[in-house]
């Protein structure tokens, strides 16, 4: 048993970057108002961008709904989340546009923002598209040794399908992230040369708990 990559603890970057004045920060999976990358770590791809809209979003947008735009395949072995808030605030003028412009070039899909406890399931999540792979990094709400574990489920031609998340412990308020880092680094999960998907192959003592969304084309 083996997990590619795996020298030590990835690096996490801890902070809650959470824009002042956001609304009700403490019910979201990730911060409402917020926009997020994930790159491929060795050359700087984007590979993903998230737009997730507060109680005011942009016209033809949903409130508290997370945006997905798959920009490049993904076929990294490590990737980097980096989370950032918007430069213009909910209402702005130029708002709507910062907002549509993130999600642009890719294909977008949506999901519900707010999740609770009792949503996190116990267990391996099965998945159904032709491809997926599961990717895992330290978890920033400690302690030392913790993990979360990242499954993206992909189509035939590469195109983003889901992506599920997990976690070590079952969050009570429903969050992946009590206190979102600034940039957490992924690696994927092997056995041996072969990929795996079982959260198990990140630890086997776990029970391990998993959020699973339902996206949408939007």
């Amino acid at each position: 048993m083996s997990i590619e990559s795996s020298t030590g603890e990835l690096g996490v970057t801890r902070g809650d970057l959470l824009p002042k004045g956001t609304d009700e920060p403490d019910r979201t999976q990730i911060p409402i108002d917020s926009k997020l990358r994930f790159i491929e770590t060795s050359t700087g791809t984007p590979l993903l961008h998230l737009a997730v809209s507060g109680l005011t979003p942009p016209g033809g947008f949903t409130a508290k709904t997370e945006y997905w735009s798959r920009l490049a395949p993904f076929k990294s072995r490590a990737i980097t989340l980096v989370s950032f808030g918007f430069t213009n605030r909910p209402g702005a003028p130029d708002y709507p546009k910062e907002f549509r412009d993130w999600l642009v070039g890719g294909s977008v899909l949506s999901t519900g923002q707010e999740a609770s406890g009792q949503q996190w399931t116990q267990g391996v999540y099965q998945p159904t598209s032709p491809a997926s792979a599961l990717y895992w990094a330290v978890d920033p709400d400690g302690p030392i040794g913790r993990r979360i574990g990242l499954l993206v489920e992909l189509g035939s031609a590469g195109e983003l399908r889901n992506a599920i998340w997990y976690k070590m412990d079952r969050p009570q308020n429903g969050l992946i992230f009590q206190n979102t880092p600034s940039k957490v680094n992924f690696t994927q999960v092997f056995v041996g040369d072969t990929p795996s998907i079982d959260p198990h192959h990140i630890d086997p003592q776990s029970a391990w708990y998993y959020y699973h969304g339902v996206m949408r084309p939007a």
